[in-house]
């Protein structure tokens, strides 16, 4: 790692060292007459002068319009907000935190140069008056070229000091020092955002944002490939790119750099609610994990079962994690059926080629059948060279496309009514108006009780909704007759922490319950955590439902 920064201790060595004729030229609000110590006074009174606000996520939400992960700021070419000039496909990471983005070096307006440079002049400067706190460069060429950061006049009235770092995306030391940066800007209104860029804001930018939004926003392994993969502009059809899907699928979210869930809450930038399918990366452990996300008809790749050119077999299939997962998959799920499909590169003839890309296939298909999967549901198909997945100009990316895809043909039809997947147990949680209505083991939302950020006390509002929910309880109070107060909350933050928030909100209100009459004997309470969300924690929305407390009838009166 390298750091780059001047303060305005350079000034006073500028004055020192060029004495007061040049300085007048550069300087012209100092009295050049004074003495060093006059002048060193006149620097710190500069220094001294207090922001007129606080860089706060909302602050930065507000001027740069908020938007969605995919929301940019600057377009490819720079364009798009006038005092970010310099930068390119910036876009939100965490509101008022983080941002993510490139270089305008290729397509500036003028002092053109190479894309494979560090920020220019004026992007640098510009990022200062923002008020960021640092930019990081997350390639080594050139960087030593960059020019020197000074401070600036803010926009919040103050003096801001931007540091220039050089980080290695690849580097497990350099991302963690990276997210640390993050997290101190995160937890303090005061230290502005941070600017992570390669050159075009597309890969090595969108690696360190997926980490931090896995960091940060609790974002599944998955979701953060998806995120990745639509934010590339459609650059993303290269094997060397799986190392980057890899590296954010073994990520851990350090547990010394966790936030707390409110202050997730007000940085945490939703993911857009359409998404173009065809943008997002899937492979066959998607078969496995979220098998509902895979619609029938589509076709994964497995990016680790490849061949040699002109082989039809490769040795320990049993250990090929692809394999493996495809088995699971199989094994787990008895409505699923598919089509193994073998490919070839386009060396040799096309007749030739549709044999071997069948005896790929057929393969995978023998091994499958001696792991015990019965032949009516899989089959097996050679293409040949149809359909490349990269460029057969080269030896290095002739190999991706000697591969196999499992196709979906048939598979488990969701029942889309279910909120939660209870696993074995026959409880269904479904979304309920009224209390007389709902069946044993089925819950509703309480959705007039509602807590401010990490508080357990109930609200006024909260109470008034209550008291009517108590009279229809002690109408239905019996023997036999029993109901479950349940917290629950998204996924952000840590989890032992998430429980006990969950419980605290769920006593509470069993609490609220027993104080205006209910008979203790009929009811009772449990903190469930982030285990059972009834919307996707992708989307800030999702996140905002699954902060709950819900009411779960266990049993009737003389049932």
């Amino acid at each position: 790692m390298r750091r780059i920064s001047i303060t305005f201790a350079f000034v006073i060595s500028f004055l020192n060292a060029f004495g007061q004729d040049a300085a007048s030229d550069s300087l012209a609000l100092v009295h050049y007459q004074d003495s060093v110590a006059q002048r060193q006074a006149y620097i710190d009174s500069l220094l001294a002068v207090k922001p007129l606000f606080a860089l706060s996520p909302e602050y930065y939400k507000d001027r740069y319009n908020a938007g969605d992960l995919t929301y940019k700021i600057t377009d490819n070419r720079g364009d798009g907000f006038d005092s970010l000039y310099g930068t390119r496909n910036l876009r939100p990471i965490l509101y008022g935190v983080a941002y993510r983005g490139g270089a305008n070096n290729y397509y500036h307006k003028e002092n053109k140069r190479s894309n494979h440079n560090p920020l220019p002049d004026d992007g640098i400067r510009n990022l200062c008056v923002e008020g960021f706190s640092a930019s990081i460069y997350l390639y080594q060429e050139n960087f030593d070229t960059a020019p020197q950061v000074d401070s600036c006049a803010c926009v919040h009235g103050g003096l801001n000091d931007m540091d220039y770092y050089q980080y290695d995306y690849f580097d497990n030391q350099h991302i963690y020092e990276m997210l640390k940066l993050v997290r101190n800007s995160a937890i303090n209104d005061s230290v502005g955002p941070v600017y992570l860029h390669c050159w075009n804001g597309w890969h090595a930018s969108g690696l360190l944002a997926a980490l931090t939004l896995r960091q940060f926003c609790g974002m599944s392994k998955w979701e953060a490939i998806n995120y990745w993969d639509i934010n590339t502009d459609g650059a993303n059809n290269s094997p060397r790119y799986q190392k980057i899907r890899n590296i954010i699928k073994d990520f851990e979210p350090y547990p010394d750099l966790v936030i707390t869930d409110s202050l997730g809450n007000r940085i945490c930038p939703p993911m857009p609610e359409n998404i173009d399918s065809s943008e997002i990366h899937v492979e066959v452990e998607h078969l496995v994990y979220v098998p509902e996300s895979i619609p029938v008809g589509f076709s994964i790749v497995l990016y680790n079962t490849s061949f040699g050119s002109g082989k039809t077999s490769f040795s320990n299939p049993s250990d090929n994690p692809d394999l493996q997962n495809l088995l699971t998959a199989l094994k787990e799920q008895p409505e699923l059926k598919v089509e193994i499909g073998g490919y070839t590169d386009n060396s040799g003839s096309y007749s030739k080629n549709v044999q071997i890309s069948a005896q790929r296939a057929k393969f995978v298909y023998n091994w499958l059948l001696r792991q015990g999967i019965d032949q009516s549901r899989i089959s097996y198909k050679g293409y040949g060279p149809k359909k490349p997945l990269y460029s057969n100009r080269y030896k290095s990316t002739r190999a991706g496309n000697r591969r196999i895809e499992v196709k979906v043909l048939e598979k488990k039809v969701d029942n889309m009514d279910v909120l939660v997947d209870q696993g074995d147990e026959e409880v269904v949680v479904r979304r309920r108006d009224s209390l007389e209505s709902m069946k044993i083991g089925e819950s509703m939302v309480l959705s007039g009780v509602n807590f401010e950020p990490n508080q357990v006390v109930l609200t006024d509002s909260s109470k008034m909704y209550l008291d009517s929910l108590i009279v229809k309880i002690k109408a239905m109070q019996g023997n036999g007759f029993k109901v479950e107060i349940g917290g629950h909350t998204d996924k952000s933050g840590l989890e032992e922490l998430n429980i006990l928030l969950s419980q605290q909100r769920a006593e509470a209100v069993y609490n609220y319950l027993i104080e205006q009459g209910v008979n203790a004997k009929y009811i009772s309470w449990k903190g469930y955590g982030s285990e059972n969300p009834i919307e996707s924690n992708k989307y800030q929305w999702g996140r905002e439902l699954n902060r709950r407390v819900e009411i779960t009838l266990l049993s009737k009166a003389n049932s």
